[in-house]
């Protein structure tokens, strides 16, 4: 990696040099504290960035790389180790001088925080560890708030990562801190990597209102060699690696009225199973208002796309006003009048396929694929859909990947409860599906606003998205897995 610089917009990140010891040293300090200057819980700054960085930055400098600024200035880091025993022998020369500060500070000046700070070290912090594989490099990763973004992130995980595949390493883990709402595992999971552990830690509890965990994050990159769009040709320009392990998760049919129901399936979900998931989005629900017309489900829809996930156009109206009868099973039995691009005329399919880009256009959000309501649509549409530019669709058993034509073999797992005879039926046929598809290293699961109302499917989908994750899947949006 000596001399390489990876560019991501107003930002570069490049390996560690000495001179970024400093910086380095002052970023741990200034974010100690849960993203704040550690200084109210532990007072010993130099100490503290002692223990934290100088065992990668003195130990293992090749392993570390700096996030730059525009102005040139290092605004984050991300420090690792990939050979225990450089690390070890670091530790053991350095500890005896560490021990004599902290016994000179804590029985001769040491603030009462501080000496709290080195009781929960010496009772606490061992026992509140969650578990790390062995044999594994670990990292950590550390940037200013002002610096924070995805796209940093991600460079400096793609960097590592690229760096300790050519190293030969095969499994990585991170420990991270997490409040509330577990933003931060989600964060991970969109890099491929699993929860592993997760403890609650007291260090801070008299400083934060929130819980705060402990997370243990675990990549194997011998099962998921790919990065990010790097070394697509192996594969066929696709994303999954041999045995990685994905859920498919879609949250169909948003709009204004069902915004609160998506809001709560998504936290629900990925709780579970962590990850992300395509939300499929209807501009103008049962020809009424559109989706722009409500301010809380663009902030919604603004915020999810932030976060990473995928926002799918997912047909125009979601009925079948003011279209022929056609065929009675599809459009009444099967879909009860929402099969809106069955036997759809091309000049009409196309002519609501444009509005609903329009729209996405004019809120900024990326178009990568378009799923017809009922999965039923016809063949022509494809054609149609490569020509506008998405990346992929989906009918009930497959994932369409546009660009090449391939097409992935998924049964979505999916509910039908709007009769009684139905749900019986429901009840009955997530066995089976899960029987059939619930083992295959690409599983699919499709939710419906009104499904985790229903008691048994919110007890089967609960139970599924954690079997599936302690078995190490993550969830993936259709984008992330056709390589948007």
């Amino acid at each position: 990696m000596s001399g390489r610089v990876e560019r991501r917009g107003e930002f570069r990140v490049r390996p560690y040099r000495p001179e970024d010891r400093p910086a380095v040293r002052r970023i741990c300090a200034d974010t100690g504290f849960l993203g704040k200057p550690i200084d109210p819980v532990f007072e010993d700054r130099e100490l503290f960035a002692d223990f934290l960085t100088a065992p990668y930055t003195d130990a293992e400098p090749e392993n570390c790389f700096v996030l730059e600024g525009a102005n040139g200035a290092v605004e984050g880091f991300l420090t690792a180790s990939s050979d225990a025993g450089k690390r070890n022998r670091y530790l053991l020369q350095n500890m005896p001088s560490w021990l004599a500060r902290v016994l000179r500070g804590f029985f001769g000046g040491y603030k009462p925080a501080t000496r709290q700070y080195l009781w929960w070290l010496l009772l606490r912090g061992r026992r509140e560890t969650p578990a790390a594989p062995r044999n594994a490099a670990h990292f950590h990763v550390n940037l200013v708030p002002e610096a924070k973004s995805v796209q940093a992130v991600r460079s400096l995980i793609d960097t590592f990562l690229e760096a300790m595949r050519k190293k030969g390493v095969r499994c990585v883990y991170g420990q991270i801190v997490t409040r509330g709402d577990r933003r931060g595992e989600r964060m991970f999971a969109r890099y491929g990597f699993r929860v592993n552990g997760r403890s609650r830690v007291t260090k801070f509890e008299k400083h934060s209102p929130e819980q705060v965990h402990l997370c243990t994050v675990v990549k194997d990159l011998a099962e998921s060699p790919l990065l990010y769009g790097k070394d697509l040709h192996r594969t066929g320009g696709r994303r999954h690696g041999r045995g990685e392990r994905k859920l498919l998760l879609s949250l169909h049919d948003f709009h204004p009225g069902s915004r609160g129901k998506i809001q709560e399936q998504l936290e629900f979900c990925l709780k579970r199973c962590p990850g992300h998931a395509s939300i499929l989005v209807i501009p103008e629900y049962h020809h009424g208002a559109s989706v722009e017309s409500c301010r809380e489900s663009l902030r919604n829809l603004e915020q999810w796309q932030a976060d990473g996930h995928d926002l799918a156009i997912h047909g125009y109206f979601h009925d079948r006003v003011g279209l022929p009868a056609a065929s009675w099973f599809w459009t009444r039995l099967y879909t009860d009048q929402e099969a809106e691009f069955f036997r759809l005329s091309d000049e009409e399919a196309e002519s609501r396929i444009d509005r609903a880009l329009a729209l996405w256009r004019r809120q900024g959000w990326a178009a990568a694929g378009f799923v017809a309501p009922g999965w039923l649509y016809s063949p022509l549409l494809e054609l149609l859909l490569r020509r506008k530019g998405f990346a992929y669709t989906c009918c009930l058993t497959e994932v369409i990947h546009l660009a090449d034509g391939h097409r992935d073999r998924a049964w979505a797992g999916t509910y039908s409860l709007r009769s009684a005879w139905r749900r019986s039926l429901a009840r009955r046929w997530q066995s089976i599906w899960k029987a059939v598809w619930g083992g295959q290293p690409l599983v699919r699961l499709s939710l419906h606003p009104s499904d985790l109302e229903v008691s048994f499917v919110r007890d089967q989908v609960g139970r599924l998205l954690e079997e599936l994750s302690a078995r190490g899947y993550r969830s993936v949006s259709y984008a992330e897995h056709v390589q948007v």
